[in-house]
């Protein structure tokens, strides 16, 4: 028994089951989303912070040169969170292989500094040093955490290894950090920290202030994660993005729900139009449809930020699988901020949802809403033949077309919801995209575990060892991969002037022009890197065009192009990224090799002629080439052809098959580099886990998004089609009574569906390209790249509202099929 008009809420949800389920689905995907939006950004801010911290260190600003007045005011500014100091002493010479770079430092300073440990701890004490992992074989083979070693006749405990530095290995300099915490404060670093409780910018102008501007250096790449980075950090940009973004998405959450509750309030119009006949008021009328929205929000907002959680936890389970032990842990907080900010957004936009159903409730006529004339409007008739769409698909089309305008509102509402879908899938998709144009992308470098080089001797006899050598270590079982990297080519190259590129041509200091054999040419820079067979393999994963192969390249004379360059623009502060010619396969290249000893202008040197046989969508590994010239890789025949000389090796580039083998493979290169002074070994696994982290970590995030998003788009057309259906069984009683098939009506709904689907893809990619290019111009700011229409992204998503249009209305179209036509006519 009903004693109040408010139980009527709780009994209509029950009631309307799949409704119910349906609208929370819808609620809970959407606050999950705008969840994880906050904690994707966390999660990936708070990694590349780490990595940043870890590469370049955890102070804000460093004091290089100090005395006991600047210390002291130092360290007590309030805006200070903890300091250390330490001292550059003279380089070690630890034996006749080996010179150190010996820092000793305090407690803190050791924390500050990006020196990370790998195994065992920090020095503690006086007699305690910390050495890099490359390094130990120069003391004993056997060295380890704990043993005693001898440095310049004084002994050290070794409490630490250190994390290899690609730097330090190529400079055969390894860092050696001791212990100090009574060094004098005149002529050392001071490293500072600014607390979390002020403002990072606001304290770093304080303490600036108080020296010169040359006696400190501030921690540029931490302080740009922080947003402390000055006004060309480029975040202004990335927040612009972010802001559309989170719009995108709380507009989606606000049509998503408002599309269920003016369905569901349309569905109802003859009980809230006795509702009013008995007495109910029209402010009591739209408390029914809140009352619904806050039964909804304490259901679904716990449950999406739950599912946010689950997300994350989700992703951070994937991240681990898939980079293995490749990749640095990844640890993701829940941040209390978020989850609050998620709730409060949810929620509101929940009511602002039901605000205009509530409002349209009210307002119901009793006597319209008894005689159901409040959805038919009148107007003019307009006589449309839909010629096209009936030669297309008969008459069933044609009445498809009629009907779906027949109604306004619903017309708009169902449109509106295939749009909004359509607009969030393609504006996600963009985004992805463009951040993968703004981010280095890990290529082939990043798996290569170990490398060779040799830091003397003759090109020739090391180009013969390094073949033995690359022979030798194919014979591991551990080793997947060995590539032979050349010396690297410079030459001038002249295109025609049709192949420059609109965006380079105003970056100064990349075309010139000249005549060549009477034409007039455009002159850039061009270097040619040599790939041998295994390198050219794995590179015909970048392939955008034409073809790689080894005989072919050299019986044409031809180069492959990588078609990816990164110039800084001085003017415009910007980095440009993108081709540098518009070339394509076939296309000819004049190249005369360059003589630092002698230049010469173009055209009068040996020019010689390639030709384009591939184009590669990126650099298969690191290029050491100009970034402002062409990017060209051959044979190492083609390269003797066009220099005359026979290409050299200068280093090895190892894989393993599993990177857990690292200390037995790097055992079995030092004992077959050993025979050789000049050879040495890097360890490149700490570095690349570094940069691979990050990268993997943002794929997950976007990908994460897509999935969310399309989810979110599929319950929304889902809902409205099949709602849509739903209310309109006595129509298609109607229909059936008068002589219309099942399969005609079948088909008719099919088509209406599809209908939909097509303007609300038309609509959505129109405003959909909008909001991308909105997002373009935010992200231009850390970057230049060309913008253009997101078809594929606009190709999928129309195809996914049809197929989803389609689906959504089998279910219901099933329902009617067993209807009993008299009892759904006589339905009131």
């Amino acid at each position: 028994m009903i004693t109040s008009y408010k139980q009527i809420t709780g009994r209509y949800l029950k009631s309307n089951k799949k409704r119910t389920v349906l609208t929370i689905i819808g609620i809970v995907l959407s606050v999950a989303l705008i969840s994880s939006i906050g904690l994707f950004v966390k999660g990936l801010q708070s990694a590349q912070l780490e990595q940043t911290k870890n590469d370049y260190g955890s102070f804000h600003l460093m004091f290089k040169n100090t005395d006991e007045e600047l210390f002291s005011k130092v360290i007590n500014n309030p805006n200070v969170y903890r300091y250390g100091y330490f001292k550059l002493d003279k380089d070690i010479k630890v034996n006749d292989r080996l010179t150190a770079n010996e820092i000793t430092a305090t407690d803190d300073a050791l924390e500050l500094t990006p020196y990370k440990i790998k195994e065992g701890n920090m020095p503690v004490k006086d007699n305690e040093i910390a050495l890099e992992q490359w390094s130990l074989k120069y003391f004993s083979e056997t060295t380890k955490v704990g043993d005693k070693i001898n440095i310049n006749n004084k002994e050290f405990t070794l409490t630490g290894i250190l994390e290899n530095s690609i730097k330090s290995q190529l400079d055969n300099k390894p860092i050696l950090l001791t212990k100090d915490n009574n060094i004098s404060k005149n002529g050392s670093v001071l490293l500072v920290e600014i607390s979390s409780k002020t403002k990072i910018r606001k304290g770093l102008d304080e303490l600036e202030k108080l020296t010169t501007k040359e006696n400190y250096v501030e921690n540029t790449p931490v302080l740009m994660i922080e947003g402390a980075g000055g006004q060309d950090s480029g975040s202004k940009g990335l927040f612009a993005t972010l802001s559309v973004i989170i719009g995108i998405v709380v507009v989606s959450t606000i049509a998503v729900i408002y599309n269920s509750f003016q369905i569901s309030v349309v569905e109802r119009i003859k009980e809230f139009g006795l509702l009013r006949a008995v007495g109910t008021t029209p402010r009591q009328v739209r408390n029914i449809v809140f009352r619904e929205a806050t039964m909804l929000a304490i259901i679904g907002v716990p449950l999406g930020l739950l599912c946010g959680c689950i997300a994350m936890a989700v992703i951070k389970w994937v991240f681990n699988i898939i980079g293995g032990d490749s990749v640095m842990p990844l640890n993701l907080v829940i941040d209390p901020f978020v989850m609050g900010l998620s709730t409060v957004v949810g929620i509101i936009s929940i009511y602002l949802s039901a605000l205009i159903p509530a409002v349209f409730a009210g307002r119901i006529s009793p006597l319209e809403a008894i005689s159901s004339r409040t959805s038919i409007a009148k107007g003019k008739i307009k006589r449309s033949n839909n010629r096209i769409i009936k030669m297309l698909f008969g008459f069933e089309g044609s009445m498809a077309s009629k009907n779906i305008k027949r109604n306004r509102k619903r017309y708009r509402i169902t449109v509106f919801s295939v749009l909004i879908s359509v607009v969030l899938f393609v504006s996600f998709k963009s985004l992805v995209d463009m951040l993968i144009n703004v981010t280095n992308s890990p290529n082939e470098s990043r798996d290569i575990h170990f490398t060779v080089y040799s830091d003397g001797g003759d090109g020739k006899k090391n180009t013969s060892e390094f073949d033995e050598l690359a022979k030798s270590i194919k014979t591991s079982n551990l080793v997947d991969k060995v590539y032979k990297s050349y010396s690297t080519y410079s030459f001038e190259s002249a295109i025609n002037n049709d192949k420059k590129v609109k965006e380079v041509e105003n970056i100064n200091g990349v075309y010139s022009s000249a005549t060549v054999n009477g034409a007039e040419k455009t002159i850039l820079e061009a270097n040619i890197a040599v790939y041998d067979e295994d390198s050219f393999g794995t590179a015909k994963k970048y392939l955008d065009s034409g073809s790689i192969d080894s005989d072919k390249l050299n019986k044409e004379n031809g180069v492959v192009i990588i078609n990816k360059n990164a110039i800084d623009n001085l003017k415009t502060k910007k980095k440009y990224e993108g081709p540098v010619a518009n070339l394509k396969v076939g296309d000819e290249i004049e190249l005369q090799l360059q003589d630092s000893d002698k230049p010469v202008e173009f055209g009068k040197g040996q020019v010689k002629k390639v030709k384009v046989l591939a184009i590669l969508n990126n650099e298969p590994f690191d290029y050491y080439g100009s970034q402002t010239g062409l990017k060209l890789i051959t044979t190492k025949e083609v390269a003797k052809a066009l220099t005359g000389s026979d290409a050299t090796i200068n280093s090895l580039n190892i894989a393993l098959k599993n990177v857990k083998d690292e200390n037995a493979e790097l055992t079995d290169l030092q004992a077959k580099t050993k025979v050789n002074n000049n050879l040495n070994v890097i360890n490149n696994i700490d570095q690349n886990r570094r940069d691979k982290s990050t990268m993997l970590m943002l794929q997950i995030l976007v990908y994460g998004f897509i999935i969310v998003v399309s989810l979110i788009s599929s319950v929304n057309i889902v809902n409205t089609l099949t709602t849509n259906i739903i209310l309109r069984k006595r129509e298609f009683a109607t229909l059936k009574s008068i002589g219309l098939t099942q399969r005609a009506l079948r088909k008719m709904i099919i088509l209406e569906g599809l209908l939909y689907a097509f303007w609300g893809t038309l609509y959505g990619a129109v405003i959909g390209s909008g909001l991308s290019y909105l997002m373009f111009k935010g992200l231009g700011g850390v970057r230049e790249f060309p913008w253009s229409i997101p078809w594929e992204a606009i190709v999928i998503a129309g195809v996914g509202a049809v197929v989803i249009g389609y689906l959504s209305v089998l279910s219901p179209l099933a329902r009617i099929k067993k209807d009993n036509l008299i009892e759904v006519i006589r339905e009131e």
